[in-house]
């Protein structure tokens, strides 16, 4: 890097010795309390001597992906949905106890969806499987169709499985702990974008199986009869 200095009385530094002129140079290493000047053609400042706030000028070009918030639904109360039917898009029954909304807060962000589901079912556990499902500003809740099986001939088409209990039969007093975790959703959406989250549940056989959120089928009092909590957490996550 080159300096022009200029000046009339000359200066002297650690090392060096430069004249009025600037023609008669010792060599050294000089400290200067500050520079004025373009820094256009600087290079190879060490990291550690960048110091200070940039506000404007610099651009992303990949892998900066942040959480930006967070939102989340707890619920310990007891809730119930009957199932009159088997399987079809038209009888999704929603656990809307857990809903969960956000308000996005950049273009295109993604949504990662995460969660636990208590309860216990009348008939068989197996039978009962849950769907995610969005509402976009308060409109239409409908399932998220990458965050279920695909369409396959009949086959039902959930996000996943009631973590059975007993195969066989609910027993009164099986709760399970249905998980999920790592879905990622992304609506495309603008920023200022109300997005709510809902589990739907569904029978995949049968008719008339109710389901019961945090509690088992009999809820009597006694230390047999769990009582639980489900959550559901939705995480903005920046591109």
């Amino acid at each position: 890097m080159a300096i022009t200095i200029s000046g009339t009385d000359g200066i002297v530094g650690a090392g060096f010795t430069l004249d009025a002129s600037g023609a008669s140079v010792t060599a050294g290493v000089g400290t200067f309390s500050s520079l004025q000047g373009s820094a256009a053609s600087l290079t190879q400042i060490p990291a550690a001597n960048i110091v200070g706030v940039c506000t404007s000028g610099l651009t992303k070009t990949g892998g900066f992906g942040k959480i930006l918030q967070v939102a989340n639904t707890t619920t310990n109360g007891a809730a119930s949905v009957t199932l009159t039917s088997a399987y079809a898009n038209s009888n999704i029954y929603y656990l809307t106890s857990l809903n969960t909304t956000l308000t996005t807060t950049e273009t295109n962000s993604k949504i990662l969806i995460s969660g636990n589901i208590f309860g216990e079912t009348t008939t068989y556990d197996h039978v009962i499987s849950f769907i995610i499902s969005s509402s976009i500003d308060s409109g239409t809740t409908t399932p998220i169709d990458t965050l279920r099986g695909p369409t396959y001939g009949d086959r039902s088409r959930v996000t996943t499985i009631m973590n059975v209990g007993y195969y066989d039969d609910d027993q009164t007093s099986t709760p399970s702990v249905t998980s999920f975790s790592n879905y990622i959703y992304e609506p495309n959406q603008a920023s200022g974008t109300s997005i709510t989250i809902s589990i739907g549940v569904v029978a995949t056989e049968g008719n008339n199986n109710t389901f019961y959120l945090n509690r088992s089928v009999n809820d009597l009092n006694g230390g047999q009869y769990e009582k639980g909590v489900s959550s559901v957490t939705l995480m903005e996550v920046g591109s």
